[in-house]
């Protein structure tokens, strides 16, 4: 069972049944959620639905200032205050530079010309936002873990502080920030305290909640990684390539916007926050998807 969840402030998840063993031709069969039954499949709804309507609203208004606030909440080990603006860090960029350096190799392995190149051109462009970027300089594999490279890319080394500090830590790198965190310890829900008691109720027989006296679900965050791990790099280069994922209706009206704009620094900022927030909009409960369909 396969879903596709796309929030869109207050509308539908589209979830798709995938039968193992279906050839291509088969029809792939589709159901619309909405709201409630939307949070019973991921607790994280309106958390994405918010992270997208402030997305919109910044290309509407060409000010992000809003959605990295809301960000530096969500990955705080991201996100620095520079004259009372959160703005991404090197951390951040040192995660997306990961990301594309990985990304460039597979398409360097596969001989592909026209993926190679997207890649080098995004990679440049985040090198050149991880230089200009605040916090403290990291380890970057690939990047400037030696001398050489540093000095290729113009980029600092770390320093011997850094690898006894809190920031040198797998879980600020991959998902920005210092601590893991449950679903119901997210900083938009601790905002919103009656929606957060809503959710919980809704969702007490599949995902664990804040009481700890209800059940979890199992191997909700083992399936999840083995999805993500699966799209990542696929979903990241055509994202790259084109801007947009096809059957997104946030990064169709993305793409629309960004057609209307004269800045190619803003489709830059835009294309690296969708890279980055891709990883973090699927969390949702695989056994309730396939109860859906009995």
């Amino acid at each position: 069972m396969t879903i596709l969840a796309l929030g869109l402030e207050n509308s539908s998840y589209s979830v798709r049944s995938n039968n193992e063993g279906a050839t291509k031709t088969q029809q792939v069969s589709w159901k619309e959620v909405f709201a409630d039954e939307a949070r019973k499949i991921n607790p994280l709804y309106d958390v994405n639905n918010q992270r997208n309507h402030l997305i919109l609203n910044a290309i509407e208004t060409n000010n992000w200032s809003k959605y990295n606030e809301f960000q530096a909440k969500q990955h705080p080990a991201w996100y620095e205050q520079v004259d009372g603006q959160y703005v991404p860090n090197k951390m951040y960029y040192a995660s997306l530079i990961s990301s594309k350096l990985e990304a460039l190799k597979a398409a360097e392995m596969e001989n592909d010309q026209k993926a190679i190149d997207t890649w080098t051109k995004s990679l440049k462009q985040a090198i050149k936002d991880f230089k200009n970027a605040p916090g403290v300089v990291p380890y970057v594999a690939g990047l400037n873990h030696t001398a050489e490279l540093a000095n290729k890319y113009g980029v600092p080394q770390a320093d011997l502080s850094f690898f006894n500090s809190k920031w040198n830590s797998p879980i600020v790198a991959k998902e920005g920030k210092f601590s893991e965190n449950a679903w119901y310890d997210n900083a938009y829900l601790a905002e919103n305290s009656e929606l957060k008691s809503h959710i919980e109720n809704l969702v007490a027989d599949t995902f664990q909640t804040n009481n700890n006296t209800l059940k979890a679900a199992i191997n909700e965050e083992e399936a999840l990684n083995a999805v993500r791990t699966e799209t990542s790099n696929e979903a990241e280069y055509k994202l790259a390539e084109e801007g947009k994922a096809e059957d997104n209706p946030l990064t169709a009206a993305m793409e629309t916007a960004l057609h209307t704009s004269s800045s190619n620094q803003q489709d830059e900022t835009l294309q690296n926050i969708l890279l980055h927030n891709l990883k973090f909009a699927f969390s949702q409960s695989f056994k309730l998807v396939d109860e859906l369909y009995k």
